[in-house]
């Protein structure tokens, strides 16, 4: 499926199947394996700038969903399927963890990995949860300031 990438970068992790077009599979050829009939599949994180548009073979997966909107082959965007299933984002808020069944108990809470983020999931996630954070700060800070928010929503 294709789409548009509407975050300020798509941070694309190893091991997801993409197509490219030439100029895209020349300019990754470090970070993309190619599988044939214009797949790549991803070896190491690469990043797609605001504004490109990317094709995912299948639909596009979960983690991805809040930084791109699938577009149709002639470039507008689609609008959101209404099949009726509720989404959730990929970092789970206050208010939408409520929204799953039994989520309200401490032993369903998700677990975020915080330490295992990027920068740019770092900022995505503080967003998500409505903090304020400089794009300035470093990796520790960001952590630091999220573990702070987030311990303080466990509490409420």
């Amino acid at each position: 499926m294709k789409a548009i990438v509407t975050a300020q970068a798509l941070i694309i992790m190893p091991g997801i199947v993409m197509r490219l077009t030439d100029e895209d599979a020349r300019d990754r050829k470090h970070c993309m394996e190619p599988l044939g009939d214009g797949l790549y599949r991803a070896t190491l994180e690469n990043h797609f700038k605001k504004g490109h548009v990317v094709e995912f073979e299948g639909e596009i997966p979960k983690q991805y969903t809040s930084s791109c909107e699938p577009v149709s082959d002639d470039g507008r965007v689609l609008p959101p399927a209404s099949d009726g299933v509720a989404r959730l984002a990929h970092f789970p808020t206050p208010e939408t963890a409520t929204a799953v069944a039994g989520a309200d108990s401490k032993e369903s809470q998700p677990r975020i990995d915080l330490d295992g983020m990027t920068k740019a999931q770092l900022l995505e996630c503080a967003e998500q949860h409505q903090l304020r954070v400089d794009s300035n700060w470093n990796k520790h800070q960001l952590v630091t300031a999220l573990k702070k928010k987030l311990r303080a929503e466990a509490a409420a």
